[in-house]
């Protein structure tokens, strides 16, 4: 986990949220997908039964951080919505506690007895994972039955859910364009004359003239709490975070894996990296801290990296979740890569009894703005409330921890633009989500995924080792032109070059596919 980068921490990311905001409507230019587009796609797979009783019964989970007292509430309110567009299906939300996730899953996907029919395999498993445990079945018949979802996801997107030419998963319709960007505290900005170069793409020899300015300004504070998230705007790691072999450029002129460690790259790298525990930019002991963001948030940190899908998504990220007001200097252009766009994915379970219900349920949770919002949001005025320009907030006195659904993560289910999203008053938040991925560079990798199963022996010898040295080595913990000669003969002797010689094998047959 510690592997370049403090990515997904598990409560962080359930409580806090992406900003954004889009109309109240949701079925505009700022969504994908829309109420009359369920309406006229539910029921097409099988007869719907008059009789409400007799439809059949989906169950799914929800994955809070916190007790969900309102579940019978909102789910309660959902089924009459699905009563009220003869849906043909019902539901049973099931709240997960998170940190039973894994425990739990698995054992509903083995169970005949307390099933789970629809799921997203994010932050318990991947998609690799329940393939091969057979928990999943092939969703490329529904797709023949439900065309526009294809569309919706959009289809060069379409192949993170895919594994050996069969569709087992739709990817969730989020942001799959990602760039690294720097963020300095505006007042440090104006203070260091650098305020007006907001938006500026700048290269890693500008960025350290910022922050060694920025530590005289302001000495007390650092500036880089996490070194590693740079490799973001250089490779490709393809959802490798031991980056034991990437593509560099970021996978999007190039299909060749190599060892990013021996790359004049990440030499280049460590030289900055020396620089700035030199400059006292970096945290104090820092093999022996957190390595994340919230430095910004406590005031130790007046700056960091961060990525997001545009300027304007990464300074609502900030001032939502940091309460830290920037100027965001990009480092890379929007780009897709593997680990962007195939962290989460929905599933139809292979111990589900109605799996043409599951499915309609799922073609729902895409395109029906009030089915995504009753998931996601809740109950409109007692789970969130919408001001005049559409946008969505905890009402007053609220907070996560005190309401009884999972108002703030949007971005855990199927389709979050159909969401009126939260804490911002940004109405073209989404509309700019949807853009991104339309527009945003892309690697030729999307859609791999590496089975390390013929090199288990070697790749776990190998993420050893990185764990071992990689961060003593990114941190300036120790000389450089001593131990990088040394980490390299170790991940030698661990067998990194039979490892990338089975991924670059396994990509090479994936993109002939």
């Amino acid at each position: 986990m510690k592997k370049w980068l403090c990515y997904l921490l598990a409560g962080a990311m359930m409580l806090s949220v992406l900003a954004g905001c889009g109309s109240q409507s949701g079925g505009g230019s700022s969504s994908q997908g829309s109420s009359e587009t369920a309406e006229s796609g539910a029921g097409e797979t099988s007869q719907v039964s008059e009789n409400v009783e007799d439809w059949p019964v989906v169950s799914t989970p929800v994955v809070p951080t916190q007790p969900v007292t309102d579940e019978a509430m909102v789910e309660d309110a959902l089924n009459e919505y699905l009563v009220s567009i003869d849906a043909g299906v019902q539901v049973d939300i099931v709240p997960i506690e998170f940190g039973n996730l894994a425990t739990t899953m698995t054992l509903m996907l083995t169970s005949r007895d307390d099933p789970i029919d629809l799921f997203s395999y994010n932050f318990f498993s991947n998609l690799t994972n329940v393939v091969a445990n057979e928990q999943v079945i092939p969703l490329d018949d529904y797709l023949e039955q439900y065309p526009e979802l294809v569309d919706l996801i959009g289809e060069e997107y379409m192949a993170a859910g895919s594994l050996n030419g069969t569709q087992y998963a739709l990817p969730t319709v989020g942001a799959y364009g990602s760039m690294l960007a720097y963020v300095l505290r505006s007042d440090i900005a104006e203070t260091i004359g650098v305020a007006d170069r907001d938006g500026e793409t700048i290269d890693i020899a500008e960025l350290t003239e910022i922050m060694l300015k920025a530590k005289e300004a302001y000495p007390e504070l650092i500036y880089m709490p996490i070194t590693t998230d740079y490799a973001f705007a250089i490779v490709d790691n393809l959802g490798d975070y031991s980056w034991t072999g990437v593509l560099m450029n970021r996978g999007l002129d190039n299909s060749e894996v190599v060892n990013f460690y021996k790359t004049e790259e990440f030499k280049d790298f460590l030289g900055y990296c020396d620089k700035w525990e030199e400059a006292g930019l970096l945290l104090d002991d820092p093999l022996n801290q957190s390595l994340d963001k919230s430095y910004l948030k406590t005031g130790v940190a007046g700056g960091a990296f961060t990525t997001g899908f545009s300027l304007n998504s990464i300074a609502l990220d900030m001032t939502t979740t940091y309460n830290f007001d920037a100027v965001v200097f990009p480092l890379s252009t929007p780009a897709a890569s593997v680990s962007s766009t195939s962290g989460a994915g929905y599933c139809i379970s292979t111990v589900s009894e109605n799996p043409d219900a599951a499915m309609k349920l799922l073609y729902l949770m895409y395109t029906d703005e009030q089915v995504m919002r009753y998931f996601a949001q809740g109950i409109e005025d007692v789970h969130y409330v919408v001001d005049e320009n559409g946008c969505s907030w905890f009402p007053e006195g609220e907070s996560q921890t005190t309401l009884g659904w999972g108002t703030g993560a949007q971005w855990y289910f199927p389709n979050q633009t159909l969401c009126i999203p939260f804490e911002t008053d940004d109405p073209d938040y989404y509309k700019e989500m949807i853009e991104s991925n339309e527009t945003c560079e892309k690697s030729t990798a999307i859609g791999f995924a590496f089975d390390n199963s013929e090199v288990y022996n070697e790749y776990t010898a190998v993420s050893n080792v990185v764990d071992e040295y990689l961060n003593a080595l990114a941190y300036a913990q120790v000389d450089v032109d001593a131990m990088l000669p040394e980490f390299l003969e170790e991940l030698d002797a661990a067998g990194i070059d039979t490892v990338i010689a089975e991924k670059q094998a396994q990509l090479d047959e994936f993109l002939a596919q």
